[in-house]
């Protein structure tokens, strides 16, 4: 497996270091790209750390007290923090640290850093026998270990806070305990007003979809036929007519466009692909795929990785060119692959600026563009998406019937 290397990333050895530690693999090397090596099971969260450190959604140096600064200085330290916070952390010089992840990860990284400042500051310089041996067994508990720990008793203290902290019920949930596979999740951090059964029926919905791609076949000989060798049916026999015209269509779903509905527009949220998608396959669809710009993989962790390899999802190409992101235009390739395979396009963007570019960019734009609805955790497409008078949702989702000249 290699991962591209942009020729301006810094820390280049400190990327390499933690990939060796914290995910058990090798590398090497060869100029503009690095080699990942190892176990099938290793790789895929090793090129989710690289990605997300060659290409982070958001980058915040930040200054902390000589007391907290001490705390990075320990490498499961840093894998626990990283791990608990969707965040990775790099150390930069004297009492600096540099922060790449979501804006709103950093956040509340940010906030357990001021609460650790403040205990610090507080906490006695002398921790009893008793209290020791709890930091002692908290540490084990969560793979850290305790001889390294600073030394420092009021940081010591503040860390035994902080760990206590993640025992209560109420606190969030910890990376062994998670259930839903994405990197960047959101899913269990839900206001605290927000109703338990609401928590549960997400979790048990996207639980189900993600078991349900292992019962799903990769390829199905339908799926592997072009839309020439479609049109090659058009001659067939009467008692072939009929299987033929209810054929289901592909389907091509605008990742981006689904994700940020998700999100309410103010963030790429990788739960509304999966919406959409389900939608899909519980209508019998196995033909669909979500197309979603490379530079966001990251963001989708160990659910876009089991959309990938499951065939339900695809990345339009990105890359640097000596310090230039050049990225590709990804609703030209959506448009583009649904002339290939007679797909309708689920997208509520108009694609205004593509109809007049050839006639088959148009034909998909007027006549197979499926616009739809994402509320309350739900991706829907109602009964009648051109009107009244319009084609149902079921005959947009077939393919045509076939006639003989």
């Amino acid at each position: 497996m290699y991962i591209t290397i942009p020729s301006a990333v810094d820390d280049l050895d400190v990327l390499i270091a933690r990939l060796k530690r914290f995910n058990g693999v090798q590398l090497q090397l060869h100029e503009d790209r690095l080699k990942i090596l190892g176990p099938v099971e290793k790789l895929v969260d090793a090129q989710n750390y690289a990605l997300r450190y060659l290409g982070p959604e958001s980058n915040t140096p930040i200054h902390v007290s000589n007391d907290c600064f001490s705390v990075f200085q320990h490498a499961d330290l840093v894998r626990h923090f990283e791990e608990q916070f969707d965040v990775i952390i790099c150390v930069k010089g004297s009492r600096e640290l540099y922060l790449k992840g979501r804006q709103a990860d950093i956040d509340r990284f940010q906030a357990c850093l001021r609460e650790l400042e403040t205990n610090c500051c507080q906490c006695p310089t002398v921790l009893t026998p008793f209290k020791l041996e709890n930091l002692r067994l908290l540490c084990q508990k969560f793979s850290i270990l305790f001889h390294e720990l600073p030394p420092k008793p009021s940081i010591q203290m503040a860390l035994l806070i902080y760990f206590s902290s993640l025992l209560d019920s109420g606190a969030k949930l910890l990376p062994k305990q998670r259930t839903a596979p994405l990197s960047y999740m959101e899913v269990y951090r839900k206001p605290v007003g927000e109703s338990q059964l609401f928590r549960n029926n997400h979790s048990s919905l996207q639980d189900a979809f993600l078991g349900h791609l292992e019962s799903v076949p990769l390829v199905l000989p339908e799926r592997a036929r072009s839309a020439s060798a479609r049109r090659e049916t058009k001659h067939v026999s009467e008692s072939n007519l009929s299987a033929t015209s209810r054929r289901l269509r592909s389907v091509v779903i605008d990742g981006s466009n689904v994700a940020f509905a998700h999100g309410k527009q103010q963030k790429f949220s990788p739960e509304g692909i999966w919406l959409a998608l389900n939608f899909f396959i519980k209508r019998g669809h196995t033909n669909v795929v979500a197309v979603v710009p490379r530079f966001r993989r990251g963001m989708g962790g160990k659910l876009f990785d089991k959309l990938e390899r499951a065939g339900y999802l695809c990345y339009s190409s990105s890359r640097f060119v000596n310090d230039d992101h050049q990225i590709a235009d990804d609703d030209k390739i959506i448009l583009q692959l649904a002339i290939e395979t007679e797909a309708v396009v689920v997208s509520n963007d108009q694609f205004r600026n593509y109809r007049d570019i050839n006639e088959q960019f148009r034909d998909v734009i007027d006549n197979r563009l499926l616009p739809y609805t994402m509320a309350l955790n739900t991706f829907l497409i109602p009964d009648d998406p051109h009107g009244r008078k319009g084609r149902t949702l079921s005959e947009c989702l077939c393919l045509p019937h076939h006639t003989e000249d």
